[in-house]
């Protein structure tokens, strides 16, 4: 794998990327990683893809290698789409296209960029990874909590209980305080509860890298909260879009992703009997479904 650093409006971006050496022409796949996590998230998905794609999976600002700002605000949805920008530019060119792949907050953030008409036009297609477009769960929540029906209010009263953790990272210092001082016995029950397999890579993180991937990105649910929820599309997204629901997310229920096809003309919905990190869990089914999404935008 090739490192760079990409110089992105007010950050530098940690990208790591691979190229076969037989295709010089080979479309370009770029993965973004969720919380807590960094773009080595990506390995089983970069190792077998790499072999047909120019595949590149960067850090988000915050995490991993790439630069930690200061200010709450730097994680405003707008400067995410930017680093996007910033990071398709350096792969290929002011004109040129990616496939984007995103889980959890990389899905956020990819669903804002592909809503963004302009942003738009630099994608070939779109595959989610648990994770809904965040403002059109929150319309869809607040249509079943007025709709008067007990199990549709019931359901959401029961995501709202799955995302408490949401709430407990607007609470200045204290989940900062709870990383360093337990940061082993955290990040093992998370990647546990969360699916990861008991032999996976990402229990071998050390107390520094374990800071790097959970630390510096607590500001991405505060400035959500704060800052204001991305834009829905208008109108849909025209590009392929592949959204893989794992049925037992420990943090998302699978109604989250109710009327995607409002925002999506060519949407596939894909589910598997799995958690939420469903790429480290069931890299091979994700693969295909990647596969096939790339597939789709070449007809």
């Amino acid at each position: 794998m090739k490192t760079s650093f990409v110089n992105a409006s007010d950050v530098t971006l940690y990208l790591v990327s691979d190229k076969p050496k037989d295709k010089p022409d080979a479309e370009t796949v770029l993965f973004l990683h969720g919380y807590p996590d960094n773009s080595k998230t990506w390995s089983y998905q970069m190792h077998s893809l790499g072999m047909e794609y120019q595949v590149a999976a960067y850090d988000i600002r915050g995490a991993g290698k790439s630069t930690q700002p200061i200010n709450q605000y730097d994680f405003h949805i707008e400067k995410l789409q930017e680093d996007v920008l910033a990071v398709i530019d350096h792969l290929v060119g002011k004109e040129g296209k990616v496939h984007l792949v995103g889980h959890d907050w990389g899905a956020i953030i990819f669903w804002a960029f592909v809503s963004n008409r302009s942003y738009q036009k630099r994608v070939h297609s779109y595959t989610a990874v648990s994770g809904p477009h965040v403002t059109l769960t929150l319309k869809n929540m607040f249509e079943k909590f007025t709709s008067f029906n007990p199990m549709a209010i019931g359901e959401q009263f029961f995501q709202i209980f799955k995302s408490w953790y949401i709430m407990f990272f607007q609470v200045p210092k204290l989940p900062e305080f709870m990383w360093y001082t337990f940061p082993l016995f955290l990040w093992e029950r998370i990647l546990k509860e969360g699916g990861v397999p008991s032999n996976d890579e990402m229990y071998k993180y050390d107390k520094k890298e374990i800071f790097s991937c959970a630390v510096g990105t607590l500001n991405l649910y505060r400035e959500l909260m704060m800052g204001g929820l991305p834009r829905l599309p208008e109108p849909p997204i025209e590009v392929p879009v592949s959204v893989i629901i794992p049925e037992d997310d420990l943090a998302i229920l699978p109604s989250s992703y109710d009327k995607m096809e409002e925002i999506a003309s060519n949407l596939k919905i894909h589910k598997l009997k799995a958690n939420h990190w469903v790429h480290r869990e069931k890299p091979r089914e994700v693969n295909n479904i990647i596969r096939e999404t790339i597939a789709r935008a070449r007809i």
